[in-house]
């Protein structure tokens, strides 16, 4: 019994001395690691990042189809292919009419022919019933109204001056997109025109007022 006990540890010895003395097993391989590589920025996706070294040239804004024909013909004429802006804006109206009110439509038109003859352009406006005024005119930009003033005021007779905000639809134009020192020459070139008013904004600032410019 002591003998099978004694063959028994040894067996026992002997393996643990070969599990000691085994060579460890390998670490696992590491898989591959993977770097995201950016792609090559396409035409599109370069212009979109410089946007803020661009800038664009935009006229003063006109209200009327007859102006802007006017601005039309002459950018033309300065060999000049200009974007045409249309956009909604608050604008300062400047109203003129004749002091008095009148009951009658009929009554309103004898009333206006001291304006009439003074070469005003007058018109008849029912503000309510058995209301109407005589409207003497509706300006939206400041210097013709100055002027209006100031034919006005030569003729003898009273008249009222209000001063409304209003959104009505306006036209700009603008070229495309361009550096810096390209946008200070085509400014330039604008200004001394002397009916263009132009400014210079970065493109940036431009897609936030007007976005894509159509």
């Amino acid at each position: 019994m002591n003998r099978v006990v004694r063959i028994a540890l040894l067996l026992l010895l002997g393996l643990a001395a070969i599990l000691i003395w085994q060579k460890p097993a390998s670490a696992p391989t590491p898989a591959k690691v993977r770097l995201a590589v950016p792609t090559q920025p396409s035409s599109g996706d370069t212009l979109s990042n410089r946007t803020d070294e661009l800038w664009r040239v935009v006229t003063r804004r006109v209200v009327s189809k007859a102006a802007i024909y006017e601005l039309t013909r002459q950018l033309k004429s300065m060999g000049l292919d200009a974007i045409t802006i249309q956009h909604q804006e608050e604008v300062t109206m400047h109203a003129f009419d004749d002091a008095q009110l009148y009951k009658t439509h009929k009554e309103a038109w004898f009333a206006s022919k001291i304006w009439r003859d003074h070469g005003i352009e007058i018109s008849i406006i029912e503000a309510q019933k058995d209301t109407f005024l005589i409207g003497l005119g509706r300006f939206h930009q400041e210097n013709y109204a100055l002027g209006m003033q100031k034919r006005l005021n030569r003729v003898d007779k009273k008249f009222r001056y209000q001063q409304r905000t209003v959104p009505i639809p306006t036209w700009r134009f603008t070229f495309p997109p361009m550096q810096k020192a390209d946008a200070e020459k085509l400014w330039q070139k604008l200004n001394n025109s002397g009916v263009m008013m132009p400014v210079q904004i970065p493109e940036m600032q431009f897609q936030k007022l007007y976005g894509d410019g159509t």
